[in-house]
């Protein structure tokens, strides 16, 4: 009777094995999280955390003093940039490693390989990854990669910091692992200059995309172009000029009345599709005072004497924050303000001699072309009276827990091929492609290192 209990609590104990070492759903491996010595018990930090740091690495040329004050704000002293930003994406990763992995996983269009083709109720897979794979982010990223790489000193920067990062990355083992990687159950990959051109690329979809022309043509359309201007006109908005009180000048702005009782028409979010000639013209409410915030104080009017530069770049709020402050220096400059986890340099802040802000005026920069193929193979398009040869680029999104998912994306001379009747969105099933100014070759990395070394304004 023996051998009775003996095969249940076999039975039992293999079953207790194989529900702690099964992945349900989103939810991880829980032997592997709740595991002592390597799950996320391990990140828990002691109420005296030491973070001192200290570095070694055969890609450092001198060495370099890191210094953290009291809350934990880094102060690198190199001897040159090639170090400085090596330390740089040392202390990004280490502080900011999963926040600089995840949002470039965003930007690339990877999303499902870390949460499959579902997050809850939202289609990553449908709503995220393959939008930004037609939008061209990597091509995009690739493109600016190409650039930047052509300018050796832009190269030695973005080359240094990915070094940096990798140097903090090879020190990981699973058990330090960031909590984050051990709850979505993946482990970071190493950094590239891919990875920091797809983060500022992020930037550029944050800050410089505009997809309302499909809602304002329709409505243009549904209205006419009398009616539109009126409530539309063409005018600037935003330039008037900031003067004392009492100045005299000429305002440009005219805003014009909303007709009266058609405000839910065209002024407001519509819940009206297909209105007038089978066209949706849903438009997202703009509050008009919303917009970034810049201004100085002068010297006469602080307490210090000097003055004080004020920049709100009306960026969204998150948690961890955007940004990462920090100093910089070396014998040839002085920097210190905030910095963006996954780029180098100092993007927001001030030297020895200028102070300097950054913001964004949220321009449209996208324009939309409907493009006529041949065929369904979508090897040609229609293109000043002849047929053109289109670029067919097989994107390979991988999803976790199902096989790769295949999206052919056809590029024009405008841009790709972003809705077709494969992926309609916004098109409404024609073939749409997008010329979007972060397509153009880039090279936002020299602009900051500029303006990190400058002398003056000039």
């Amino acid at each position: 009777m023996r051998i009775v209990p003996l095969i249940i609590s076999l039975i039992i104990t293999v079953a207790f094995v194989y529900v702690l070492d099964t992945k349900f759903g989103s939810v991880p491996p829980l032997g592997a999280l709740l595991s002592p010595s390597h799950g996320l018990w391990k990140n828990a930090e002691p109420a005296k955390a030491d973070f001192s740091i200290e570095m070694v690495s055969d890609f450092l040329q001198h060495e370099v003093d890191i210094r953290l004050d009291e809350r934990l704000v880094p102060h690198i002293f190199a001897q040159n940039d090639h170090d400085a930003y090596f330390a740089q994406g040392y202390l990004h990763a280490r502080f900011r490693l999963w926040q600089m992995d995840f949002q470039t996983y965003a930007a690339a269009g990877r999303l499902c390989e870390i949460t499959g083709e579902k997050a809850g109720d939202y289609s990553v897979l449908e709503n995220r990854d393959r939008l930004f794979r037609r939008l061209g982010m990597v091509f995009a990223a690739e493109q600016s990669v190409t650039h930047m790489e052509k300018d050796p000193m832009v190269k030695s920067a973005i080359d240094a910091y990915t070094a940096g990062v990798n140097a903090f990355i090879g020190q990981l083992t699973p058990d330090k692992y960031p909590i984050e990687y051990k709850i979505l159950d993946y482990a970071p990959e190493p950094w590239s200059p891919l990875k920091t051109a797809l983060f500022l690329k992020y930037m550029s979809y944050d800050l410089a995309r505009d997809m309302d022309d499909f809602a304002m043509t329709n409505l243009r359309d549904h209205l006419g172009s009398e009616l539109f201007e009126k409530v539309w006109p063409v005018s600037q908005d935003s330039l008037d000029p900031i003067a004392p009180k009492g100045t005299k000048y000429l305002t440009s702005v005219q805003v014009p009345a909303p007709p009266a009782g058609v405000e839910h028409t065209y002024l407001h979010n519509s819940d009206s599709q297909n209105v007038g000639g089978g066209f949706a013209y849903r438009l997202e409410p703009r509050h008009p005072d919303v917009g970034s915030n810049n201004w100085v104080v002068s010297g006469v009017k602080t307490a210090s004497g000097r003055p004080i530069l004020c920049n709100d770049p009306h960026l969204g709020l998150n948690l961890p924050s955007l940004w990462y402050e920090m100093q910089i220096h070396t014998p040839q400059y002085n920097v210190y303000g905030v910095s963006f986890p996954g780029s180098p340099a100092v993007i927001i802040g001030f030297n020895d001699s200028i102070a300097w802000g950054v913001t964004n005026a949220m321009r449209d920069v996208m324009d939309f072309y409907q493009i006529q193929f041949k065929d369904a193979q979508r090897s040609e398009y229609w293109y000043n009276g002849e047929w053109k040869a289109a670029q067919l680029r097989v994107e390979q999104i991988g999803v976790k827990g199902s096989s790769m998912v295949y999206d052919t994306v056809a590029y024009t001379v405008f841009g790709p091929v972003i809705f077709d009747d494969r992926f309609p969105g916004k098109g409404e099933g024609k073939s749409i492609a997008v010329r979007w100014k972060a397509h153009d070759p880039s090279n936002e990395a020299k602009a900051f290192w500029l303006l990190n070394h400058a002398r003056n304004y000039e």
